[in-house]
């Protein structure tokens, strides 16, 4: 993601933007892809432990 976002800058400021429009098309694909895969390793870690206490919360019976 960094280096989409430097080729942006580059472009943006200096007119020299390194990557084509395919590769930023592909660069933005896969960061993305990583994103969400990270995203669902952090959901499926968190449903093993659903308890109450796990979250912080107290159970007040």
């Amino acid at each position: 993601m960094a280096l989409f976002a430097a080729d942006v800058v580059a472009g943006a400021f200096f007119r020299a933007a390194f990557l084509t429009d395919l590769q930023q098309a592909v660069l933005l694909a896969l960061s993305c892809s990583f994103f969400v895969a990270g995203l669902l390793i952090i959901e499926a870690g968190g449903a093993r432990d659903t308890t109450s206490a796990h979250n912080g919360e107290e159970e007040t019976r």
